[in-house]
């Protein structure tokens, strides 16, 4: 086999630009987003590791299309494919092994120089990718780190986003060494990027090929032959040319694997091959001509950590080969040219080594200069000859006070949140930390998802808990997921009629757009957990086959949904009996908004069913004064079936009996005739109602808190406006309002025990007069006060934590 080729381990041959010979796998892999670039040179390195880590948690079976996906790529430097392939998936277990398979490749690098640039090389310029990292045969990834790694790139724009970096012993590397509390948009002088050599972390593949370091012709970023340090420049060039850099310090790590018994970037080389790369790059012309901060802070790094520590760390003639002294010596001059006045940031045993190195005659002299360096007094390792000069950005002083500021920091922010705690409760708190680290959990609702408030709380709380959430249905994705399979618009779910007829539930189940528009672009198996909201999605959610199960959310009493039409209660309603006494036993938990609706499923299908409420998040507001006139507000669907209208009539009736209210409504347009028919009467009553447009979920809080009561009147028309516990009610909580509601059983009991407001006797126009009238005349200011108290225990932080609790006992139940 001729020196330069490289080749896999099948059979194929084409030719790259570069003219090297390459072997091509028959079945592609697919598109991904993180090409990873490992190269290894020896079998018995423990490689599997490092490919097992940056596929755990990937979206390997393509739940939406560009997702996190991620192909391994290892590049096996003068050893054979098949040989390093089949030592690989012997040391891991056989599912791992079925998976790494799929998605990794191993492909030979035969270039006959014992450099891990040519492999990385090779491996970069076969990426197509969206992103390339590599990694050495020896390290991993912590768990999660490549997925968050690309969402925080995605979210940011990062060229380069940089790992947090620690070793399997949990210590921290403190490269770079940022300032206290910055972590995005670093700087090369000001958060000293120089003390990161090594390119890890994501990098953008576009950038690269902008610097033209892909230039596409087979070659890659990192310096050919170099035996060490080949890597220098190409994290030189990503921190100085302007690409945005942030570092990921909060996020999962690179673990550097420190096992191996001969790791090439620790062995103990000649200072000629230690420090090649450092000398190769102060030749570079484009490193001459950066600015003149750039290069002292690229010079004092140079000087202060390779070449001074190149010599500290030969502190005998042994280890010293001839010829060497002239090398360091060199090397100094260089580093003194690029920036003449390093030597002012130097503590004074470095400066008083530089010029025992200037001054020796031979090895015997250098090894000399390193004993005594090896013994400087604790104050000559740390301050600067000239005292002003401890306050240079570079100094040992200024680096140690950092450092130690850095550290403060985190603890200074606890200590104060201890000392005054947050009244707002989180998410997170009420789950108790990360239950759900890792696992992926699909999310999945035929409705807008970014208008649909109660799928958005699971979004949130399932990602404060660690999940991974991928999320199905119209619009655009919430905030915070992983991934998004957004349904087209114009593909909806309509029952077949005939098929109803027929009473053939599956065929019309499965004869419906959207759902068949999903199910052919979500692979079975691919989600550890399936959310599935309303019955609509039930027999969907089962198909798919999630590793772990599906967890049924339920938002009403489907079998009974329009019982007041006969012919829907004649037609879909057997249909949405068919569905949830087939698929609600199957699924391995189910929740829902309210308690009577809760045990009707359970009386009727014999399943056991959790209540989350429609709670609101916690808002931090406080009780506005009570008005003159009085103001009441109403808020949500301009549905006839929900008799706006008679809370109208009873306002209007208390105002003709001398009562000084008002009624704001904030309605949407789901019926216009009934919706102008409201603003008629509003037009009509003086200026004591007044029908507005909704206001966006943002702003609702605010424009509530000025009201004194929320009002809702829902008449029971249905099973479900009987037994309702609305978002509405949770919202007037949060607005820190009085409430009034009609004797709905959940409603009112929530309002009586937190002692709100009032329970109207009926729900006609007179029952509504009747209780206005009594609020007026009661101590609405203590309502409000109420809800403040409520605000906390009420909020979803509280009330939500059941669906995160209900995945985290199937977690726990895995062990």
């Amino acid at each position: 086999m001729s020196p330069d080729r490289v080749a896999t381990s099948t059979t194929s041959s084409s030719h790259d630009p570069a003219g090297t010979s390459v072997s091509a796998s028959p079945a592609a892999l697919p598109a991904v987003d993180v090409d990873v670039v490992v190269a290894v040179h020896d079998l018995a390195r423990p490689v599997e590791r490092a490919v097992a880590s940056a596929l755990r948690g990937a979206d390997l079976t393509g739940v939406v299309p560009g997702g996190h996906r991620v192909r391994v790529s290892v590049m096996c430097h003068e050893l054979e494919a098949d040989a390093v392939r089949r030592a690989v998936l012997s040391r891991l277990d056989e599912d791992v092994a079925d998976t790494v398979g799929a998605h990794t490749r191993f492909v030979e690098v035969r270039d006959g120089m014992g450099s891990p640039s040519g492999p990385f090389n090779a491996g970069l310029a076969a990426a197509t990718g969206r992103y390339v990292c590599i990694i050495g045969s020896d390290d991993w990834f912590a768990p999660g780190a490549l997925g968050s790694w690309v969402s925080r790139a995605d979210r940011l724009g990062s060229d380069w986003l940089m790992a947090r970096l620690e070793t399997q012993d949990g210590e921290h590397v403190a490269t770079p060494r940022v300032r206290p509390g910055r972590t995005t948009q670093l700087d090369f002088v000001r958060d000293r990027l120089a003390y990161r050599t090594a390119p890890l972390g994501l990098l953008r593949r576009e950038a690269l090929e902008g610097l033209g370091l892909l230039p596409g012709d087979g070659t890659g970023p990192l310096t050919p032959g170099m035996r060490t340090g080949g890597d220098v420049l190409l994290s030189l060039r990503l921190s100085t040319s302007g690409l945005r850099v942030d570092y990921g310090l909060d996020l999962p790590a690179y673990v550097i694997g420190t096992d191996g018994a001969d790791r090439i970037t620790e062995a103990v080389r000649p200072v000629a091959v230690e420090l090649t790369a450092l000398a190769h790059l102060l030749d570079e012309p484009w490193v001459v001509a950066l600015p003149a901060d750039v290069r002292r802070s690229l010079a004092v790094k140079v000087l202060r950590i390779h070449v001074l520590g190149a010599v500290r760390r030969r502190t005998s003639p042994v280890l010293w080969e001839p010829g060497e002294a002239s090398t360091v010596q060199g090397l100094v001059r260089r580093c003194l040219d690029l920036a003449p006045d390093v030597g002012r940031a130097l503590h004074r045993a470095d400066e008083a080594l530089v010029r025992d190195v200037a001054a020796a005659r031979d090895v015997d002299d250098l090894a000399a200069a390193a004993a005594r360096r090896g013994g400087a007094g604790r104050l000559d390792i740390l301050l600067t000859s000239d005292p002003l000069a401890n306050l240079d950005r570079e100094s040992t002083v200024r680096a140690h006070a950092a450092a130690a500021l850095s550290r403060a920091v985190p603890a200074l922010r606890r200590a104060v949140r201890a000392a005054a705690p947050d009244p707002r409760p989180h998410a997170g708190d009420a789950t108790g930390g990360r239950p759900l680290e890792g696992l992926r959990v699909l999310v999945l609702a035929f409705s807008p998802l970014t208008g649909d408030a109660r799928v958005l709380k699971q979004v949130r709380h399932l990602v404060a808990a660690g999940a991974e959430v991928v999320t199905c249905g119209y619009g655009p994705a919430p905030d915070g997921v992983r991934a998004h399979v957004e349904v087209p618009p114009g593909t909806t779910n309509a029952l077949d009629g005939r098929l109803i007829t027929a009473r053939a539930y599956r065929a019309a189940y499965w004869a419906q757009s959207a759902t068949r528009w999903v199910r052919r672009r979500i692979e079975p198996g691919s989600a550890d957990v399936v959310v599935a909201n309303d019955t609509d999605t039930l027999p969907l959610a089962h198909a798919l086959r999630p590793r772990l199960g599906v967890h049924a959310d339920l938002h009403e009493f489907w079998p009974l949904w329009r019982e007041e039409y006969p012919g829907w209660k004649a037609r879909i309603g057997p249909y949405q009996e068919w569905i949830c006494r087939t698929q609600l036993p199957r699924a391995r938990s189910v929740t829902t908004v309210s308690d009577r609706i809760a045990q009707e499923y359970a009386r009727r299908f014999g399943v056991r069913v959790e209540v989350v409420t429609n709670a609101t998040p916690y808002a931090v507001l406080a009780p506005g004064p009570v008005g003159a006139p009085l103001r009441l507000v109403h808020t949500g669907a301009g549905l006839r079936s929900r008799a706006i209208h008679v809370m109208v009539e009873g306002v209007l009736a208390a105002a003709r009996s001398g009562a000084d209210v008002t009624l704001d409504l904030y309605l949407t347009s789901n019926d216009p005739p009934y919706l102008a028919e409201l603003r008629a009467s509003a037009q009509e009553s003086g200026g004591v109602v007044r029908v507005h447009d909704p206001v966006p979920y943002a702003e609702l809080m605010p424009t509530l808190n000025g009201y004194d009561i929320g009002i809702f009147v829902l008449p029971p028309v249905n099973f479900n406006y009987a037994n309702a516990l609305p978002n509405k009610i949770f919202d007037f909580v949060q607005a820190r309002l009085g409430v009034v509601v009609g004797p709905t059983p959940d409603m009112a009991d929530l309002v009586r025990e937190h002692r709100l407001g009032l329970v109207t006797e009926g729900f006609d126009a007179a029952a509504v007069r009747a209780a206005v009238l009594a609020a007026v005349g009661s101590d609405v200011a203590a309502w409000k006060r109420a809800s403040h108290a409520a605000a906390a225990e009420l909020s979803d932080a509280r009330q939500s934590r059941r669906w995160v609790d209900a995945i985290g006992a199937w977690v726990a139940d895995r062990g």
